[in-house]
Order: structure tokens, then C-alpha cells, then sequence
């Protein structure tokens, strides 16, 4: 299957918060740099000159997809006529190919063969003398900056206003990666048994992802493990062989994607090389948006003695049953929510303690201490619009996997405009303070030591020989010293371990592609497992939790404003329709 995501105009203008855009842009609508410079001048958008600068990249992409195409109809056609010709010529002789192929006498130096001056055509041709198929170039454009700059809005004005009747996909990164395991997963199952020959299972994934496609777009492009560093540089590099540009925003520049990661250096360097060598590379910083929107609409909510302009959808001061009953009640929803479940990634049944006409209860261990990943939220956020979780606390450094999870919840109901009501034991600006520093993680210790969060166990020397592990040492002390210390350590470890066991899992079902470092339903707590498909022993994944407890912070904000209400409560009435 391909993937989804063509560009739907009005799910973007609702992300965009553009209301009725095609009366308020009028012909503006038609030019990505026109609609970018209205929307600044009527002070929907910040005026940001990088970002200016990322939309001028953008705009070099239609017109370079027009010539390759171009380039490419006429390499095929001069293919095709250098084929024809060969072909003509072979079957003029074909009667002399024939007869030079005979023997005329009986003993082997008697017969006198020779060799046609044209030889049959079979199967298909390249003429070497036309060079090399022509390249898409630019092949795409790599957005990346701070949070709250505007990468996604860019992108999004791009599949808006800027294709010129070109074909998009947009996802989130998390939608495509799912197609992409999932995909590999079928063609690995089809495929066994088969005795036909094929083509490399990555040119198979690019055909299907090329299906229909000119421009792949994708948001919060991120690299957590290394075996998506090895897919993701095969497949960019076929998509643009098949002359399909992508567009990627992102946190990080180039040189930074899966940072520290383990073996990063056996397939990240190619992946660097093809971004910086044929996609166009810009970065836009800035202040965040989001935070501006927020305090715009507190300064007027304080400056009017009136009621606040939208309904709270925050809560820490008051009990849970009291922050649900506050938040439905604007809508005539009663309080009283049946138990049920949900279907989630892979076939597995998620446990949905209340459910009703589009609302959906969640404790925070429900979402967060329990094996679900990325995908699993994206199910939630396409069959509910409203969604409360209660007891979210402040996450401690040491619960980085725990955090993860509710960044990728947060990104999942964000990209889909599903109002958020949270019941949190402290301002939800802090919950994810702590994990914020994240980035900085490093397994030198030279600014946040990972071992300690339980992504790197501490290696002793085990050998028997413990007279040389003293001398190496220092003394007997010292040994005996470590020696404690492994052991409460593994002691403590199993302390851990036997917790887990007692708690009930949170999906039933056994899932996943084959490709992704952590099964669906592991425990993604555990010191050996990650957090779909987010290997834990790489510093990598870990400073990715970062970079995302610092979007999801900012979207939080965005989240609680008038605009995304509005947003999400078109959404719920086209749901209810």
C-alpha cells in the first residue's frame, strides 16, 4: 500500500488557524511567497527573515521537479529510439544471424560461423553513451531550528499555496514510520517462499512510497536508532531517483541527527552526505510563536473583567472528577463515561477506562507507564476529538521513557487538532521541565551523564583473575569497593525488574514489523528496551526525548489558546456530523 497524507487544504488551514482562507488571501492563494508576505502583513505569522529564507527554498522545488521530469521524459524517449532502431537493424539480418549460425558440414573445424553485424535485442537496454538518468536537483529542502519557529508552518504554506499542481503527501514523521515498518513487514511475508526473483526490498518500499507522489513532506523528521539511519538514507536516495522530492522539518541540522548514537558512524554519514548534497539545507530560529500566542491571550484575558475568551483545559487545582465535569460542560456532555477499548497499531486491544460520543478518560498511567508507542496515540487522535488525561505529575529526569510517551501523545493530538484536557499535580508548563535538559545528554558525563538514567548498565571486569583487576585498581579496597557495588546494583536492578512483572500490561496482542528495536507490546521501561523502535543504549534516542519534551512544551502552550480550540471544535462538530 502507499502511504497516506495527500494534501487535504482545509485539515491544513485548520492546523494553520487560517479560518476562511481563500477569501481573506484571494489571489495571494496562488503564490507561496504572496501568501507567506499576507499573512506576516496581517499579522497571522511573525515576521521572521529565515523563515523568508526557508520559503524561497521551497519555492525552487516545483520548477526543479518540472525540469527533471522534463530531462528524464527525454532520456527515455532517446532510450526508447536508440532501442527501436537496434531492434530494426537486428531484424534486418535476422535471416543472415540465422544462416551464419548454421554448420555445413559434419566434423567440428568444418562448419564456418561468423559473427552478425547486429545481434538480437533481448530483454531491456541502456545506451551508455547517454549518460546516467537525469537527477532531481534540488531533491527536496531541510528545514531546521528551534521549536516554535515556524518549520511546520513553512511546510505547511508549501503544501497550501506553493505545489503548483504537483502531488504531496504531508505526514508526521511518526505516521510515516509506521507505514514504513508496516510495509517492510508485508513485503518480508510475501516474499517468503517465493522463488520469483525481485528487486531489493528497499527499491520496493521507494516504488510504493513513489505511487502517486511528487513531494513527500514530513514533519519532526528524527533518527533514534541506526537502523532507521540505514533505511532512511537508501530510501531518500530512491525517492530522488525516482524523481520524488522530500521535505523534512526538524529539530537538528544534518550533522546532528541521532547524535552519540550507537554505531551511528556505519549509516548516518551517508544520510548527512545525501541531505547536504542534494537537498537544500536552511535554519530557522527565532522566538517561539507559541509563547507569544499564549501570553497575547492571557494579557487580554486580564486587561477585560469579562469571563476568559476560551474554556480551560488545564487543571491542577481541584480534583479530576471536577476538572472533567468543568471541561465537557460547555459542550452538554454528561460526566458519565462507559469502559471500552481500543484497537491500536498491530492488531493489539487497548483498555479505554471511559469513552463516549467522541471523548475518550486516560489516568496518566494508562498512556504513559504502559508499552505504547508513537502509532498507538495517532489511533487515539483519528477516533477521538477530545481526550482528558488526569494525574499527570512533574516527571523526573529518570522517567525519560515515561515522558517520551506523553511527547508522542501530545504530537499525535497536536497534528490532529484533538482538544487535550489535562489534570496535572503541577502547572503543566512543569511536567516536563526535567526532561527538557535532555539534550545535553552525553555519555562522557561532560553534561548529563546517561548511565545514571538507566540507558547504559556500569561494566565491570568479571574475569576470576581479581589479583590483576586489584593491581589495575589500586588496592584490595578498591575492588572490594566495586565489587558492593555491582552487587547492590543488580540487587536493585532486580528489585526493578520483579515491580514490572507485578504490574499488569498495558495492550494485549504481539506485534510489530520485525525492523523496529522494541516489540510493541515490550516494557519499555526496562533498562534493555526502547521506546518504539527507540533503541535505550544510544545517547541518541535520549537527547531526541529531549528535543521533544521542548516541541511538546511549546505545543502545550499553543494547545490551551483560542485559536486551536476553535480548531478542535471544527474538528468534533465534522466528527459528530
Amino acid at each position: 500500500s502507499t502511504p497516506r497524507g495527500f494534501v487535504d487544504q482545509e485539515r491544513l488551514a485548520l492546523r494553520l488557524r487560517l479560518g476562511d482562507w481563500r477569501a481573506d488571501l484571494g489571489p495571494a492563494a496562488e503564490d507561496l511567497a504572496a501568501a507567506h508576505d499576507l499573512l506576516v502583513a496581517q499579522g497571522k505569522l511573525q515576521k521572521n527573515e529565515e523563515q523568508g529564507q526557508a520559503v524561497t527554498a521551497l519555492l525552487q522545488i516545483p520548477s526543479a521537479l518540472s525540469e527533471a521530469r522534463d530531462a528524464q521524459g527525454r532520456w527515455d524517449a532517446e532510450q526508447a529510439r536508440l532501442t527501436a532502431a537496434a531492434e530494426a537493424a537486428a531484424e534486418r539480418v535476422k535471416g543472415s544471424r540465422e544462416e551464419a549460425a548454421k554448420w555445413d558440414g559434419t566434423g567440428w573445424f568444418k562448419g564456418k560461423p561468423s559473427t552478425p553485424s547486429h545481434p538480437a535485442i533481448v530483454g531491456p537496454v541502456c545506451w551508455l553513451r547517454l549518460g546516467p538518468p537525469p537527477k532531481l536537483k534540488p531533491a527536496g529542502c531541510y528545514i531546521y531550528g528551534s521549536v516554535g519557529t515556524g518549520k511546520s508552518t513553512v511546510m505547511d504554506l508549501f503544501c497550501l499555496f506553493g505545489l503548483k499542481g504537483w502531488s504531496a503527501r504531508r505526514l508526521h514523521f511518526h505516521e510515516f514510520a509506521l507505514w514504513l515498518h508496516q510495509e517492510l513487514r508485508q513485503l518480508r511475508l510475501s516474499s517468503l517462499g517465493s522463488q520469483e526473483p525481485q528487486k531489493h526490498i528497499m527499491e520496493r518500499v521507494a516504488d510504493r512510497a513513489a505511487e502517486g507522489t511528487d513531494v513527500l513532506c514530513l514533519d519532526e523528521f528524527a533518527v533514534t536508532n541506526v537502523a532507521d539511519a540505514a533505511m532512511l538514507a537508501d530510501l531518500l536516495r530512491l525517492l530522488a531517483e525516482r524523481q520524488v522530492a522530500t521535505v523534512c522539518t526538524t529539530n537538528r541540522p544534518p550533522e546532528d541527527l541521532y547524535k552519540d548514537g550507537l554505531h551511528r558512524e556505519r549509516y548516518v554519514p551517508a544520510l548527512v552526505d545525501h541531505i547536504r548534497g542534494n537537498l537544500l539545507v536552511t535554519g530557522v530560529s527565532g522566538r517561539d510563536y507559541r509563547e507569544s500566542m499564549l501570553h497575547a491571550q492571557k494579557t487580554e484575558d486580564s486587561s477585560t473583567s469579562s469571563r476568559p475568551s476560551t474554556a480551560k483545559v488545564f487543571f491542577e487545582d481541584c480534583c479530576a472528577e471536577t476538572a472533567l465535569e468543568a471541561a465537557l460542560a460547555a459542550d452538554g456532555y454528561a460526566s458519565e463515561l462507559s469502559p471500552g477499548q481500543v484497537t491500536v497499531s498491530w492488531g493489539r486491544s487497548l483498555p479505554v477506562p471511559g469513552a463516549g460520543n467522541g471523548v475518550a478518560r486516560f489516568h496518566f498511567d494508562d498512556l504513559c507507564r504502559r508499552a505504547l508507542a508513537a502509532e498507538d496515540f495517532l489511533v487515539l487522535a483519528n477516533q477521538f476529538h477530545t481526550i482528558f488525561v488526569h494525574d499527570v505529575p512533574r516527571l523526573a529526569l529518570e522517567e525519560h521513557n515515561e515522558a517520551r510517551r506523553f511527547t508522542n501523545l501530545v504530537d499525535a493530538l497536536y497534528e490532529h487538532s484533538v482538544r487535550l484536557v489535562c489534570h496535572s499535580k503541577v502547572p503543566i508548563s512543569e511536567v516536563l521541565t526535567s526532561i527538557e535538559v535532555l539534550q545535553n545528554a552525553s555519555q562522557d558525563g561532560e553534561d548529563l551523564e546517561a548511565d545514571r538514567l538507566g540507558v547504559f548498565e556500569t561494566m565491570y571486569d568479571d574475569s576470576p583473575n581479581f589479583q590483576i583487576q586489584i593491581k589495575e585498581l589500586g588496592s584490595r579496597e578498591k575492588w572490594k569497593e566495586l565489587q558492593d557495588r555491582k552487587m547492590a546494583e543488580e540487587q536493585q536492578a532486580e528489585a526493578q525488574r520483579l515491580g514490572r512483572l507485578a504490574a499488569p500490561s498495558a495492550v494485549e496482542g504481539d506485534t510489530g514489523s520485525g525492523w523496529s528495536a522494541a516489540p510493541a507490546g515490550a516494557d519499555l521501561s526496562a533498562p534493555d528496551q526502547g521506546v518504539a523502535g527507540v533503541m535505550v543504549a544510544a545517547v541518541g534516542s535520549l537527547q531526541e526525548s529531549g528535543f521533544a519534551a521542548r516541541r511538546a512544551a511549546s505545543r502545550l502552550k499553543e494547545m490551551q489558546t483560542g485559536p486551536y480550540l476553535e480548531a478542535a471544535m471544527q474538528r468534533r462538530n465534522e466528527m459528530l456530523q
